[in-house]
């Protein structure tokens, strides 16, 4: 198939959505019951909003083709002759998605293809689905990214089945062939989100709130870097982070830079998914009274006992691969921007510069809306599981050391990924154990691991004032200077859900990273 074809092309190739085998009818998100709506600016580039296919007697099927893009040769999703969509998939605890996916791509790679995939057991152009974040079974035809391959010409069908007590939020499905993921899911844009629902029932003034589904993806050569923000400091470190240009194209949904329509006073819940390859986003809204956030990689603040529902911060961090929803206020003035500001990733990391991501505009008339400012009050209680339970006290202590040399040569414990290679950690279900992530490197790098959530306890030694779950964390770089000391997260793995049976990995969500070897399988017994 294509092949980047050096710094090149870059268009938003998108994943898309499927319509004969839509196991529900597919339309555009919809509002919490019986939400109202507001009259869109009508400046032509409003955000666009994802269609969404929905489960019929308990089941969402959803039918995707992997073909290529002859404007870009790059790879997309397409479902029912759709192209550059990406759709949701929602679902209720309990329920089953079955995804046909169809591997329509070139058989044979074209004259310019780069060299042989990292690992000779992958074939390039092969393809997969990894279901991130949800609490599923990683063995086939589950959330099996180590053995489903499905090659050109090739079909599979994914069988994943949603525990009646998954919690209610936000995750995402792209993706995940070792040695294609930064292509794949980074540069080429394919991925989707899946909302599991019920957060609404959890704290039901989120019902009367208009809700914007949000994916961030990040393609293509012409920075967009805000010419704002030109010549400021990075905030430390000897990179300039702050003006350096990535060349990278970020949307959301698909649209460069779109309107959003929210009236002064408004309340309207973002649900945000960071699918870009490696840029960090430090969301901020100028004139806003900053955001409320609600959930983190898909599970509710208070899932974690002790942790108040919510919490209001003017910025939120969100990785690559990490999720957050939070509730934004329209700002008195009518009219914002929101930004991504600088990340400063290390010495040696990726630029993530200053971007302008979204306009946020008045609309023309009010037609409804949430100007409530009663505060958020919780409801019904979170499902009962085993990460609403109190944490026993950890049954192993483990090191995980990140390390690189002479990049593009990335490691977990002195080792690259193969997938030959037996499991790092063999670990027993119904247990936690303590993590330790070490980070030897001059740049951060993004910690995932699959099928479970984590909680941290530490980051370079200082106490995390608010803990909650989550699937995916930076860890800091080395200090600078010849002395530097490792960049720390200590935290508790969670592997108590009997459903967790089997082999599945760890990984940097940096994927170009984990595409040149930071990645090792775990096996749960």
């Amino acid at each position: 198939m294509i092949r980047r074809r050096l710094g090149i092309i870059i268009v938003c190739a998108w994943l898309v959505a499927c319509g004969d085998r839509v196991s529900g009818p597919v339309n555009s998100l919809p509002q919490f019951a019986a939400a109202p709506s507001l009259q869109q600016a009508g400046g032509g580039n409003d955000l666009p909003e994802p269609p969404v296919v929905r489960a019929v007697g308990g089941v969402a099927r959803v039918a995707l083709i992997v073909n290529e893009n002859r404007s870009t040769g790059q790879p997309e999703f397409e479902f029912d002759r759709m192209r550059a969509v990406a759709p949701t998939i929602e679902l209720n605890p309990g329920e089953t998605l079955i995804v046909d996916l169809r591997n329509d791509l070139p058989k044979e790679p074209p004259p310019d293809a780069t060299g042989p995939s990292p690992d000779a057991s992958v074939m390039r152009d092969d393809v997969n689905l990894h279901f991130h974040g949800l609490g599923v079974s990683p063995q086939a035809p589950g959330d099996d990214v180590l053995t489903t391959l499905v090659r050109p010409g090739h079909r599979t069908r994914y069988v994943v089945h949603i525990p009646k007590n998954q919690e209610p939020g936000l995750y995402w499905y792209h993706p995940h062939v070792h040695g294609e993921a930064n292509f794949q899911a980074g540069e080429s844009g394919m991925s989707g989100a899946i909302v599991i629902n019920g957060l609404e029932h959890h704290l039901p003034g989120l019902a009367k709130m208009k809700q914007r589904l949000i994916i961030v993806r990040a393609m293509g050569e012409s920075g967009d870097a805000d010419p704002m923000m030109d010549g400021m400091a990075p905030m430390h470190g000897n990179t300039n982070p702050c003006t350096s240009k990535d060349g990278l194209t970020v949307t959301l949904n698909g649209a460069h830079q779109p309107d959003i329509s929210i009236a002064a006073g408004e309340k309207q819940f973002f649900r945000v998914v960071n699918a870009t390859g490696h840029k960090t986003l430090r969301l901020n809204m100028d004139g806003g009274s900053g955001f409320q956030i609600i959930a983190i990689d898909g599970f509710a603040l208070d899932t974690y006992h002790g942790t108040p529902p919510t919490l209001t911060e003017s910025t939120i961090t969100i990785p690559p691969a990490a999720r957050a929803e939070f509730v934004v206020t329209g700002p008195a003035s009518g009219h914002a921007k929101l930004r991504t500001l600088c990340y400063d990733s290390g010495p040696n990391g990726d630029a993530d510069p200053y971007l302008y991501l979204a306009h946020i505009v008045a609309p023309k008339s009010r037609m409804g809306g949430d100007f409530s400012k009663a505060p958020l009050t919780v409801g019904s209680p979170l499902p009962d599981n085993v990460y609403t339970e109190a944490l026993p006290a950890p049954s192993a202590k483990r090191l995980v050391v990140f390390s690189e040399n002479n990049k593009p040569h990335f490691f977990i414990n002195g080792k690259s990924f193969s997938l030959r290679a037996p499991p790092m950690f063999v670990v027993h279900t119904g247990t936690v154990e303590e993590w330790t992530v070490e980070n030897l490197t001059q740049e951060i790098h993004d910690f995932h691991i699959h099928q479970i959530h984590f909680v941290v306890e530490t980051i370079n030694g200082v106490k995390v004032a608010h803990p909650h779950w989550a699937d995916s964390v930076i860890i800091p770089h080395r200090s600078e200077g010849p002395k530097g000391s490792p960049g720390k997260v200590v935290m508790l793995m969670d592997f108590r859900d009997p459903v967790i049976r089997g082999e599945f990995v760890f990984h940097c969500h940096i994927l170009d990273h984990e595409d040149q070897g930071m990645m090792a399988k775990i096996e749960a017994i």
